[in-house]
């Protein structure tokens, strides 16, 4: 079965950013048991994919990977390209961006059925932010802010590849979590450099910087609980 990686963001080393998340990316690869795994960025969320995949295969490569790219101009072009790569995959990695742009993708190009037939091998599947929200059951998103579609931050339903509620970029959205979050539902709140790992339904904490922590927010009755788990 897969082995899962969510992270709450962080920057990679693209254009002048520093690169924040090389422990994260370190375990990302190790989980592989593998001395060359190959590894398979999947841009669909990003508008700026090409440029996100030069910055991640340098990381990858660096760590021993051979890395490949899917992108929507393959997936058009040649379909059957798609379940070749994620066939081929040891690691997928879906970018941060839009979730919803990224859902609508992976709906609209018949992705959903091969990613979920690859989940039952022992591949590792790894989500940044949008790509976090989008292997989870929901996650609190910006993207339809950034549409102009809402003025507030809200619950977007992933793909539910896991059973669990997330928020990414969580020391920016704290503050308007309590209000959004519904009395059933608890979350883990991801701040940037942190990412969870899931393995045979088993969660680990992993960061890659020291000031970066994870919580776990819920009500409890009417009172709001924020618990720091790492």
């Amino acid at each position: 079965m897969a082995k899962y990686v969510l992270v709450g963001g962080g920057e990679v080393g693209r254009g002048n950013t520093s690169y924040e998340t090389k422990e994260i990316d370190e375990k990302i690869v190790a989980l592989t048991e593998k001395s060359n795994p190959n590894f398979l960025f999947i841009g669909l969320a990003s508008s700026f994919s090409d440029s996100y995949y030069d910055t991640m295969k340098k990381i990858y490569t660096s760590l021993g990977c051979s890395c490949e790219y899917l992108k929507k101009k393959n997936i058009i072009n040649n379909p059957n390209i798609v379940q070749d790569k994620i066939n081929n995959a040891d690691i997928i990695y879906f970018c941060g961006g839009d979730t919803i742009k990224l859902l609508d993708d992976l709906k609209n190009y018949n992705i959903i059925k091969i990613l979920q037939a690859k989940a039952k091998s022992n591949v590792i599947l790894v989500g940044m932010s949008a790509g976090a929200i989008m292997l989870s059951k929901k996650g609190l998103s910006d993207c339809r802010m950034l549409r102009g579609e809402t003025s507030s931050l809200e619950f977007i339903s992933g793909l539910g590849f896991l059973d669990l509620t997330i928020c990414p970029h969580y020391e920016k959205r704290k503050d308007e979590l309590p209000k959004i979050l519904k009395k059933e539902d608890k979350v883990y709140g991801l701040e940037n450099n942190t990412a969870l790992i899931i393995e045979n339904s088993k969660i680990a904490y992993l960061k890659s910087q020291a000031n970066a922590n994870i919580y776990y927010c819920y009500y409890d009755n009417d009172k709001y609980i924020t618990k720091k788990l790492f």
